[in-house]
C-alpha cells in the first residue's frame, strides 16, 4: 500500500505543468513547429484539471482551437476546386468557409477571393451566392460585403440586404467593435509608441492590432502594423501585454477612439511619404485598418480604456 501511494505521489510530481506546456506550445509556434505545439497543448489540457489552472486551461483550449482552425484553412486551400467549382457550387463554398469558425480565418479567405478573382468574376460569384438561397450563402455574402471593396463589395451589399448573419464570424466582420487599447513605449522614447487595439470578435475573443508608430515634427508615421489571430483576452495578456512589460514597455490603457485615430493618422502619414508597411507583404493590414476606421468612426465613444482586466 505504501509503495502504491509513493508511486502515485511520484507520478503526480512528474505531471506536466499546464503553464509550462502553454509556454512550450508558444515557442514551438514561433519556430514553425505546429505539430509539437499541438501536442504541448494537449498535454497541458490533460493536466489542467485543478481549479487554479482554469485561466491557463482557457488559454490552452483557445490556442488549440486556433491551431485546429489554421489546419482546416490549409486543408481548404489544398482541396478547394477553385473559381469554377465555387461558381458551380456556391453553397458548398459558403459552408466550407464558415466552417473555419473564426472571424480572422473567414476574413483571410474573403480577402483571398478579392486577390485571385477579377472583379467581374467575383461579382458573378456574389450573384451565385445570392441565388443559392441558404443561410451559409447569405452569411458569406455578408462577409464579402464587409471585407471586399469596389463593385464586388457593392454587389454583395445589395444582395445581402443588411440582415443579421447567423454565423458568429460573419457577425463579427459585419459589426466590428473596439474593445480596448494600450500604448506601450520604452522609458525615454517618446518619439516611438507601440499601440495595441483589441477588436471585439465572436465568442468573447479579440483580434489584436499591433502598430508601431513613430512621432515626428510633421506628424506620425506607421512603421509597421499587423493583426494577430483572434484570441481570448487571457492570451492577449500572456502573449502580448506581459512580454512587452518584461521588455521594459509596460502597457498603459488608452482611449480606443484616440488609439484608432492615431493608427489611422500614422498610416496616412506613411502613405504620404511612400513608406511601405512591411507586414502588408503577407497580410492585408492597410485594408483592415481602413475598414475598421470606416466601421467604427463615431461609434466607439463608449468603449472603455483597456487594462489587464478590461479587455472586451
Amino acid at each position: 500500500m505504501r509503495a502504491h501511494v509513493m508511486h502515485s505521489v511520484g507520478r503526480m510530481a512528474r505531471a506536466p505543468d499546464p503553464a509550462q506546456r502553454y509556454r512550450e506550445a508558444l515557442m514551438c509556434l514561433d519556430a514553425g513547429d505546429e505539430v509539437t505545439a499541438r501536442r504541448a497543448v494537449e498535454e497541458g489540457l490533460a493536466h489542467a484539471w485543478a481549479p487554479a489552472a482554469a485561466p491557463v486551461r482557457t488559454c490552452l483550449d483557445d490556442l488549440g482551437a486556433q491551431l485546429d482552425g489554421e489546419a482546416a484553412l490549409r486543408r481548404f486551400a489544398a482541396r478547394t476546386p477553385g473559381p469554377r467549382g465555387w461558381l458551380a457550387r456556391p453553397d458548398d463554398l459558403a459552408r466550407q468557409v464558415l466552417a473555419l469558425g473564426r472571424a480572422h480565418l473567414v476574413e483571410a479567405v474573403v480577402e483571398e477571393f478579392a486577390l485571385v478573382l477579377p472583379p467581374p468574376v467575383l461579382v458573378r460569384l456574389v450573384g451565385r451566392l445570392a441565388g443559392a438561397g441558404t443561410a451559409d450563402a447569405h452569411d458569406l455574402l455578408a462577409a464579402v460585403a464587409a471585407v471586399v471593396p469596389g463593385a464586388p463589395g457593392s454587389a454583395a451589399r445589395d444582395a445581402w440586404h443588411g440582415e443579421r448573419p447567423e454565423s458568429p464570424p460573419a457577425r463579427a466582420l459585419v459589426s466590428p467593435r473596439l474593445a480596448a487599447a494600450w500604448a506601450c513605449g520604452p522609458d525615454g522614447a517618446a518619439a516611438q509608441d507601440q499601440i495595441i487595439i483589441a477588436v471585439a470578435r465572436d465568442g468573447g475573443r479579440v483580434a489584436p492590432l499591433v502598430a508601431l508608430v513613430e512621432h515626428h515634427d510633421l506628424g506620425a508615421l506607421l512603421r509597421d502594423a499587423f493583426f494577430l489571430p483572434d484570441m481570448v483576452p487571457g492570451r492577449l495578456e500572456r502573449e502580448v501585454l506581459h512580454p512587452l512589460a518584461g521588455a521594459g514597455m509596460p502597457a498603459m490603457p488608452m482611449d480606443v477612439a484616440d488609439a484608432l485615430d492615431l493608427a489611422c493618422a500614422a498610416l496616412s502619414g506613411s502613405q504620404a511619404v511612400g513608406h511601405r508597411i512591411p507586414s502588408e507583404a503577407h497580410q492585408s493590414v492597410i485594408g483592415r485598418i481602413r475598414r475598421l476606421q470606416a466601421a467604427c468612426a463615431g461609434s466607439h465613444g463608449h468603449a472603455r480604456p483597456g487594462g489587464p482586466s478590461g479587455v472586451g
